[in-house]
């Protein structure tokens, strides 16, 4: 089986988009949205005096606007998804699992999430809410990510696909493939030959067993 896990901020859904939206609402009127790229950092634009006064704006006082009522990164892309998942199951060289994962969600912006897939229609069977991305590293072959500090802790045994945004450049020596959007992702009919052959190779076969007799130990 390959095991995809696809994460859902900046490849799936633009919460970027929200946060500038909202901060020009309620912090700075004189923001000038159209200025500025949505796949930058836009905390270069969106400046908080502390982490907790950004936290605070994001998953207390907007967690249903930022989370769940943000657009996908592509208008397309819903449909994408769900034509690619019917292609998936006609696959015949392997079984391919696909995941959404979304890193430091709470209560409210997990509810909110929630709604943002009901509302794209996701096929996805499998979302997952980890605290940490090891507490779900090894149940993946192939991660699909923009986040450089997600690739640096990953092993050899994973295939790591990078969504290139406006900060990320430096994280393109860390990635296995990189892509401008998930849609190219999708749009690739080479790629899950490619990942079939890696999920078969010796560099992903240790990692499985080892990972087997880590559980057996336990």
């Amino acid at each position: 089986m390959i095991r995809v896990g696809i994460e859902l901020n900046h490849v799936v859904r633009n919460i970027n988009k929200q946060i500038l939206k909202y901060y020009q609402k309620d912090i700075d009127p004189s923001l000038d949205l159209d200025d500025i790229d949505e796949k930058d950092d836009v905390f270069k634009y969106a400046k908080f005096d502390s982490r907790a006064d950004k936290n605070e704006f994001i998953y207390i006082d907007y967690p249903y606007e930022i989370f769940g009522c943000a657009k996908t990164m592509d208008k397309d892309l819903p449909s994408q998804l769900n034509n690619w998942l019917s292609e998936l199951t006609n696959y015949e060289e392997d079984d391919v699992e696909i995941s959404f994962f979304s890193l430091n969600e709470e209560s409210l912006t997990i509810q909110s999430t929630y709604f943002f897939l009901s509302k794209i229609g996701t096929r996805v069977r499998k979302v997952v809410f980890p605290k940490d991305f090891k507490d779900i590293a090894n149940s993946l072959d192939v991660v699909i990510t923009t986040d450089k500090n997600i690739l640096e802790g990953l092993n050899e045994y994973i295939y790591k696909i990078l969504i290139e945004t406006g900060y990320n450049d430096d994280a393109k020596e860390l990635a296995d493939k990189s892509y401008n959007s998930l849609g190219d992702v999708i749009e690739d009919k080479e790629l899950l030959d490619k990942l079939h052959d890696f999920v078969e190779s010796d560099r992903c076969s240790n990692h499985l067993k080892n990972n087997d007799n880590s559980n057996n130990e336990k």
